[in-house]
């Protein structure tokens, strides 16, 4: 047997495939007792009927049915994501709710666009921290976006009074909570609204941004 340092590592799509391939079933009826602020991301971020709107790990595609009913049946969702169970589950929804104006993607995103410009909205719901690529992919968002759409992020948030089995654990679970979300999001993107909240009298935190593109965008200076 090789040693472990000569063993080829698998990668980012390798490794969320294998780690969802048995918690994609039940994922949806267990996740809501840790994954807040989702509904609130939605609600602030003003989707409005005719939009397209891209969710970055869009999983199961939870967050669709709260995006539809602001659409109304108009514009179109575009679902991303890179754990073929967890995109099987999506497909299952979209066909059960009879949905036609959804697209689901089956990638890692950040190395290109995929509206070329043309997305309204992009949604990051605890998807960001578990991104080895994450810098990328805020750049890839701001990119995809017109000038003035919106960008939403909720996500775990490292909390100086939070626990630190729970981000340990987090850290076992492919979330890495050490990174600078917000000075990286500020850099890419004009605040509309920053809140951090404890969840469970404080054992975690999350974070909840909303930022807008704005017209000149740092995609542009470095061209």
């Amino acid at each position: 047997m090789k040693p472990r340092y000569l063993r080829k590592q698998p990668d980012h799509r390798e490794t969320m495939t294998n780690y969802y391939n048995t918690q994609a079933g039940f994922y949806d009826a267990t996740r809501w007792i840790f994954l807040y602020g989702r509904e609130r991301l939605i609600q602030q971020l003003d989707i409005r009927p005719g939009e397209r709107v891209l969710e970055v790990g869009c999983g199961t595609g939870k967050n669709f049915d709260a995006i539809q009913q602001r659409l109304q049946g108009t514009g179109e969702v575009i679902g991303v994501d890179c754990s073929r169970p967890m995109l099987q589950r999506a497909a299952e929804r979209v066909r059960e709710k009879g949905w036609k104006n959804v697209r689901l993607i089956d990638m890692e995103y950040g190395k290109e666009p995929i509206t070329r410009g043309k997305a309204d909205v992009i949604v990051f719901s605890y998807s960001l921290s578990m991104i080895p690529e994450w810098e990328l992919s805020l750049a890839c968002a701001q990119s995809e976006l017109w000038p003035g759409g919106r960008i939403g992020v909720v996500d775990f948030y490292k909390s100086a009074n939070g626990s630190r089995w729970f981000e340990e654990w987090l850290a076992v679970n492919h979330v890495n909570v050490d990174r600078p979300y917000e000075e990286r999001l500020r850099q890419f993107f004009r605040k509309c609204t920053y809140m951090r909240c404890d969840a469970w009298a404080g054992l975690w935190s999350f974070y909840l941004f909303i930022g807008v593109r704005p017209a000149f965008s740092m995609m542009n200076a470095a061209a």
